[in-house]
């Protein structure tokens, strides 16, 4: 079986470049858990692009994504939606990253991978596994700070349970 793991290079970064890396994605989670999309927003790079596709997609190389984002303005209309034009039902969402690791600093940034797990909390139901994969990002330093170039949550199941309404 073929392995799209990708290859850690042997000069991966210093350990300050992890730290920065680290407290992005630390950013990142709790802007999501604590529901500022905003907030959210401003983590990513201006010509950004975030994708959510399942890991059968990325594997073969289909351009399909679950959604697809292709600056911070569409993200910021997604943002928008789920702000002020979607109807659902209240729900408590919490996402772990674990497992961080540079893969490479090239000319356009530093490669990373994460592993991801999304929790759901529905009112009256129990807590269950929304989605666990992985992100395939691409970090650049803008206005300062580390920002998301490229964000790619890929799932690992051929579906998602519910609804998905928040970022991954």
């Amino acid at each position: 079986m073929k392995s799209d793991a990708p290859q850690v290079t042997s000069d991966e970064p210093r350990a300050t470049s992890h730290e920065r890396v680290r407290a992005l994605y630390d950013d990142y989670a709790f802007l999501l858990n604590t529901g500022d999309l905003e907030g959210w927003l401003g983590l990513f790079a201006e010509d950004c692009s975030y994708r959510i596709v399942s890991r059968e997609n990325h594997s073969q190389g289909l351009p399909l994504a679950l959604v697809r984002c292709d600056s911070r303005a569409m993200l910021a209309d997604r943002v928008a939606a789920i702000r002020n034009t979607q109807f659902f039902a209240a729900r408590v969402m919490r996402s772990f990253v674990s497992g961080l690791r540079i893969l490479s600093a090239t000319p356009s940034g530093l490669e990373v991978t994460a592993s991801f797990l999304v929790t759901e909390a529905l009112e009256r139901e129990p807590p269950r596994i929304h989605s666990v994969g992985e992100y395939r990002d691409l970090v650049v330093t803008r206005d300062g700070g580390l920002r998301f170039a490229r964000k790619c949550a890929i799932y690992d199941s051929p579906m998602i349970q519910t609804s998905l309404i928040y970022p991954l």
